[in-house]
């Protein structure tokens, strides 16, 4: 599979980041798409790992030059990747930063999700299939650029902005979207 692009290395409305941890944000970061997406909540996209377990590395400085705009899931390697939400995926393939990825939409077309440094695809993943919240997609690794000895999913949510590419939206912090523990269906 050819590399997908990466991901943005910085957020192009850093404000939108905290919209969805602090409820008295200000009314125009207080949209519809977020406040449903708030709803509905999204699963923890590792098997097993409770909410209370995953450090918040939203904000956390990459590299000396980026933000992380993203947060790192720690699991054993080989634990398996769920679909955070229902939708399709959109992409499978590999870039630099990320190693094995995938790429997939929310059942509005207005979230990307981006799942990264899988170890390998669950068999017969495919673009523009169908996923229901839970399904597994792949397993936790350590390809792309993590480290080899913590394993993890790098799990983005992007905000679609009108007219750009779908790895060029604007990052939301996923983390205080979470409900519950993540259990396979």
């Amino acid at each position: 599979m050819a590399p997908l692009p990466e991901p943005p290395a910085e957020s192009p409305l850093p404000t939108l980041a905290t919209a969805a941890e602090e409820p008295d944000a200000p009314a125009r970061w207080r949209d519809r798409d977020l406040d449903a997406l708030r709803t509905r909540g999204l699963t923890i996209p590792v098997e097993g790992i409770p909410a209370g377990q995953i450090a918040d590395s939203f904000l956390a400085a990459r590299d000396g030059a980026r933000v992380h705009n993203a947060v790192d899931i720690m699991a054993r390697k080989g634990t398996p990747v769920l679909s955070a939400d229902d939708g399709t995926v959109l992409k499978v393939g590999t870039n630099t930063l990320g190693g094995n990825v995938i790429w997939a939409f929310d059942p509005s077309h207005r979230w990307v999700y981006y799942y990264a440094h899988l170890d390998h695809f669950r068999p017969g993943i495919r673009e523009g299939q169908a996923l229901s919240r839970g399904d597994v997609i792949g397993y936790v690794g350590t390809t792309g650029n993590a480290p080899k000895d913590a394993p993890h999913l790098h799990f983005q949510l992007l905000r679609l902005i009108e007219g750009k590419h779908y790895s060029e939206g604007a990052p939301i912090n996923p983390v205080p979207l979470f409900v519950g523990t993540a259990v396979s269906h």
